[in-house]
């Protein structure tokens, strides 16, 4: 059998692992690397320019003592080119890594074909918890699994090409994969940010909720931008947060686009899925004050969940 790729479409994962991976992350990103230590988890996390603004956001999983950072494919050269600047005399490999993966969704037919073929090993239960394929590293077969947020749950699966394309093959062989728009619509209905090329250098962590996701620690070193992320949590609130919110628009909306209350802009567009035809989930960043006042995009009001 011709082993293939099988990824997640505009989604890329960076790989860091070496002798000094932990201590090199820990001070590039906001949230702290060492809660991954015993490989059964996994993270949010930002990295930032020395302003404090995100320039990329991951999630991070740590497993066969190797850290792999998923991140928007138009991003994934630049910011992997980036951290490498970084590593100057430290023991650490950064490059794109070579596993394939895909995600499913729980409750569903796939969850139940999955866990057939998992067999006795325990399955993830809790949202942001990693388990891993009992065989040892290097041998075939690595695979592991996490659970992240969405309607009843939805999980990532990692592993070497030939395991993944056999998994792949039985469980969605009497039922529909996944596809790209379905794990960007899961990250926007799970109030997940995501930073693309069009807005690199825009935000603070803190006006993208990742406090409210657990995406920064506030306990850990120094680590780039820390400052001034540090200083908006200890010397008062954010005064930008990011929404969710629907609209009606014949024009698809872009990240970055901006939104405006009575000719003022007060943010832009973080991301945006089409739920139906002309019909828009968006997630976007405004200044608190304005939320309850009518927020528009292109002369067309944003409806803001509740």
């Amino acid at each position: 059998m011709i082993n293939h790729k099988i990824r997640i479409d505009n989604l890329d994962v960076i790989v860091v692992r070496g002798n000094d991976a932990e201590n090199f992350l820990q001070g590039q990103i906001t949230n702290d690397i060492k809660l991954l230590e015993k490989e059964n988890k996994a993270i949010y996390a930002g990295y930032c320019s020395p302003k404090g603004r995100l320039i990329a956001f991951f999630l991070i999983t740590k497993v066969w003592d190797n850290y792999f950072l998923f991140c928007p494919s138009s991003i994934s050269d630049e910011i992997s080119k980036k951290l490498s600047m970084f590593v100057l005399r430290s023991q650490v490999l950064i490059g794109k890594s070579e596993l394939s993966y895909f995600s499913f969704y729980g409750g569903t037919k796939a969850e139940k074909e999955f866990k057939n073929i998992w067999g006795d090993v325990p399955f993830p239960t809790n949202i942001m918890e990693t388990v891993q394929h009992p065989n040892e590293q290097n041998t075939t077969g690595l695979l592991s699994i996490t659970k992240l947020p969405g309607e009843n749950g939805r999980f990532l699966v990692l592993g070497e090409d030939e395991t993944i394309e056999m998994l792949y093959d039985e469980i969605f062989r009497n039922t529909d994969s996944p596809d790209e728009k379905s794990w960007n619509a899961s990250d926007i209905e799970a109030k997940i940010p995501n930073i693309f090329k069009e807005t690199q250098d825009k935000f603070i962590p803190q006006s993208l909720n990742l406090d409210l996701i657990d995406a920064i620690s506030f306990k850990k070193g120094c680590y780039t931008g820390q400052e001034i992320i540090a200083r908006t949590h200890y010397l008062g609130k954010p005064k930008r947060r990011m929404f969710l919110g629907t609209i009606s628009i014949n024009k698809p909306p872009k990240v970055g686009d901006e939104i405006y209350v009575e000719n003022e802009i007060i943010g832009q567009i973080v991301n945006f899925y089409e739920k139906d035809k002309e019909f828009y989930r968006i997630l976007f960043e405004i200044r608190i004050e304005k939320a309850n006042l009518d927020v528009m995009l292109r002369d067309i009001k944003i409806e803001i969940d509740k």
